[in-house]
């Protein structure tokens, strides 16, 4: 009997070991665990957010590009601006370009003096000269218009011509009317021209 209750005792002081398989679930699931906290570390915190951060860098490139585009037209030559301002006022002021050949007459010199009666008249006739003169209706960067201009005086019965002229890298087209030899038939036709709008300078040709 007394070796009995030793043996009994000395198996119930022996400790249960666990299993190894348990062991194996367990460092599984904690390295599955450290594993999700760093994927959910690198993921964005919000999709709504990370969406609105992309946007925000897509607007912000679109805007620079629009920024750096708008600085390079405004480096270009203002040929189209010159073009829309030459549309809008066609007829040039004549004064710059009239060659040093030509010389613009007044237009109080160009009409006929009053006199009293046929005889003062006919003392004071016009002196006949070698000097020319013409009208000059208009200048004009487009030809078509200089053409259109010419064919309306055309239905007044004036004959005019185009002349095309280099100045400052730029062409002009002049409507001009033949040579006149005499002052008198100078201001007849500019006044019929002023009666149709159209404001014609008259010129001595040197």
């Amino acid at each position: 009997m007394p070796a009995d209750y030793k043996s009994r005792a000395h198996r119930g002081k022996q400790k249960k070991s666990l299993p190894g398989y348990v062991w194996l679930l367990s460092g599984l699931a904690i390295g599955l665990f450290v594993a999700f906290i760093v994927y959910l570390d690198k993921q964005p915190e919000n999709p709504t957010d990370f969406g609105t951060a992309v946007q925000k860098e897509i607007t912000k490139l679109k805007q620079q590009a629009r920024q750096q585009t708008d600085s390079q037209e405004k480096q270009k030559p203002t040929e189209e601006q010159a073009g829309t301002e030459e549309k809008k006022e066609p007829k040039f002021n004549f004064y710059t370009l009239l060659p040093d050949l030509e010389v613009i007459i007044p237009e109080s010199e160009t009409r006929p003096p009053k006199v009293k009666n046929k005889s003062s008249a006919q003392s004071s006739g016009e002196k006949k000269t070698n000097k020319q003169y013409i009208l000059q209706l208009g200048s004009f960067q487009n030809l078509s218009d200089a053409e259109k201009l010419k064919a309306s005086v055309a239905l007044l019965g004036i004959e005019t011509t185009v002349e095309h002229v280099r100045l400052k890298n730029q062409t002009w087209h002049r409507v001009r009317t033949r040579p006149y030899s005499s002052r008198k038939q100078l201001y007849r036709n500019q006044k019929q021209l002023q009666q149709n709008n159209i404001n014609a300078i008259a010129m001595e040709l040197k």
